[in-house]
């Protein structure tokens, strides 16, 4: 049996004449089967549309209660999705093209109609208002979740703030970020992460009413808006809803997913009035949940607002701050434990700001590990750092070590082998002098790959530090298959070392597991006697610390070398 296809048609015409005609056009037609509904008058289509579902719409511009381009205007806001054909008895280039900039998909004239004309008008004008749709769709929602994307996000918003003006009301603009969706996208793929995309979609529309809209803006960075509020206090009920349900393990296949979000929140008008001022203090509050810990949602203050300005100054200045030699390195002595004596240095950043002044790490770090800044930063300090230890070297023959942190951005960088064997070469620093120091996190990601990097360095004989353990994974048992050469205690371990506290207990559990697994050991912020007397006891290697000194400009170190030349010789 033939397939006949079935067109839908509202016929919009007051004169019965025309009406049997068309009708009679439409019976003639072999493919295809039109189910007709008349309507005669502007207000009766009005209400056809409003109860049934067409697929065009015919309109005679002249009826009863509407007559021009007043009626195609009526139907088109009732029915904005419906093609639209206009049938009229007058040739009127004027009108046609009137018809066509408010809606019309074609202009056709009564007393020149025959059947294939009138067949081919309908069926090109669905297919082109088809095709407008899908075009449409492409232009305004996310092509993955099928979520309204960034430009139809900002129109809905400005839609949400004219409503909350004229009835009085508030809304609320919530930023939301999935946390570590990077690692997982890194580690499993970009499949997996458009799954956990798609499904954290979902998950955040089912917390939401009818009235609320969730759109993509970013990659793993969703909104929504929560409009006509006459109070905040469902709005933390939202955002922990969300949390909740976006903490839910994801199972694919063989793999068990499990992340959250941060949220952060801006309200209409009191933290903005605007769609780019609310997107802007949302999206400053969802930052400031990730440094919170994650996990969680921060409603925007003011404080907020001037973190984020100090923030723009520090990053607008930060890239031109190695062209302008405005950073520079001080460097912390490491002391073996049992002779007090000095082993090598810790490279440390700082950066004289033209404004600010002297500025330490925690005050400019995560600004340029977020723009990438980090890269060029960290292989400046790698460079100036080798050929200061060269220098210091060739006063000593027992070769002094210096460490140098590595971020997870520089470890992860194609080019990072190169650049160290490049650094090594230019100095002319053997490599057994220096070391890497890198965190727990840094390492445990992507471990098939670090542990090609680790063993490309140990053949180079390069050695690596664990900086800060026991605050990150602490998994021993799995460093183990790393080649690792030391691990530093982190200073929180150290500073409250107290007899029969449970930092004692960490920091010498942590010396026991790390010397059965034939590890060095260094403790970081030694300051007291008690503290270095307890690390010497539990037989702890190195240390570094205000005890024995501070981290010291490249030209007081010739001194102090001198000074801890002998064994014997204890610090002031």
């Amino acid at each position: 049996m033939p397939h006949v296809e079935i067109i839908r048609v509202l016929l919009v015409e007051d004169n019965p004449a025309d009406i049997r005609r068309l009708r009679e056009y439409f019976s003639k037609v072999a493919d295809v089967l039109f189910l007709i509904h008349d309507a005669v008058s502007i207000e009766s289509a009005i209400q056809l549309v409003t109860d049934k579902f067409f697929d065009v719409i015919l309109l005679d511009l002249t009826l009863p209660d509407s007559f021009g381009i007043e009626t195609l205007r009526r139907m088109h806001n009732h029915a904005p999705d419906i093609p639209i054909i206009v049938l009229t008895g007058i040739a009127d280039d004027t009108m046609a093209l009137a018809a066509m900039r408010h809606g019309a998909q074609d202009y056709l004239i009564k007393g020149q109609l025959d059947i294939n004309l009138l067949s081919r008008a309908i069926r090109y004008t669905i297919e082109r208002k088809r095709a407008e749709a899908e075009i449409k769709k492409l232009a305004y929602y996310d092509a993955l979740t099928g979520l309204p994307n960034r430009v139809l996000f900002s129109d809905r918003l400005k839609q949400a703030i004219v409503m909350a003006e004229r009835d009085k009301k508030g809304l609320a603009l919530l930023y939301l970020d999935l946390d570590r969706f990077k690692y997982i996208n890194d580690t499993l793929g970009h499949a997996y992460g458009d799954r956990l995309l798609k499904i954290s979609a979902n998950r955040i529309q089912g917390c939401l009413r009818g009235s609320d809209t969730v759109a993509r803006i970013g990659g793993d960075e969703f909104v929504v808006i929560l409009p006509l509020l006459s109070g905040t206090e469902d709005v933390p009920k939202v955002a922990y809803k969300i949390l909740e349900t976006l903490r839910k393990p994801v199972q694919f296949e063989n793999h068990t997913i499990y992340t959250s979000a941060s949220i952060g929140i801006a309200l209409y008008p009191k933290n903005g009035s605007t769609v780019d001022e609310l997107l802007k203090n949302a999206d400053i509050s969802m930052y400031q949940a990730k440094e919170t810990g994650r996990n969680n949602y921060q409603f925007f203050s003011e404080e907020m607002n001037e973190q984020a300005l100090a923030r723009q100054v520090i990053e607008s200045s930060m890239r031109h701050a190695i062209t302008q030699n405005e950073f520079f390195l001080v460097y912390q002595p490491l002391f073996d434990i049992a002779s007090r004596t000095i082993i090598g240095f810790e490279a440390l950043i700082r950066w004289r700001h033209p404004q600010h002044g002297d500025m330490l790490p925690p005050q400019f770090i995560n600004v340029a590990e977020e723009t990438g800044m980090i890269i060029p930063i960290g292989e400046w300090v790698l460079r100036t750092a080798c050929r200061q230890a060269r220098q210091w070297n060739q006063c000593r023959s027992d070769g002094l070590r210096i460490s140098v942190n590595i971020s997870a951005c520089q470890f992860k960088h194609d080019s990072f082998i190169g650049i160290v064997q490049s650094a090594l070469e230019e100095s002319d620093l053997p490599a057994g002098c220096l070391e890497l120091e890198l965190s727990e996190s840094t390492i445990m990601e992507q471990g098939d790959r670090n542990l090609l990097i680790l063993t490309k360095l140990k053949e180079m004989g390069v050695s690596v530090a664990i900086d800060d353990f026991g605050t990150g994974y602490s998994f021993l048992s799995c460093l183990k298959h790393f080649p690792i050469d030391r691990v530093k205690i982190d200073g929180s371990f150290v500073q409250d070392i107290t007899p029969g506290e449970d930092n004692e207990a960490i920091a010498e559990a942590i010396i026991v597991m790390a010397h059965s697994l034939k590890l060095n050991v260094v403790a970081e912020g030694v300051e007291h006697e008690k503290q270095y007397s307890f690390l010497h006891s539990r037989k702890c290697d190195e240390l570094q610390g205000f005890l024995m000194s501070r981290p010291l400009p490249p030209e007081d170190i010739l001194p102090l070398l001198l000074s801890y030349a002998s064994p014997a010789r204890q610090p002031d």
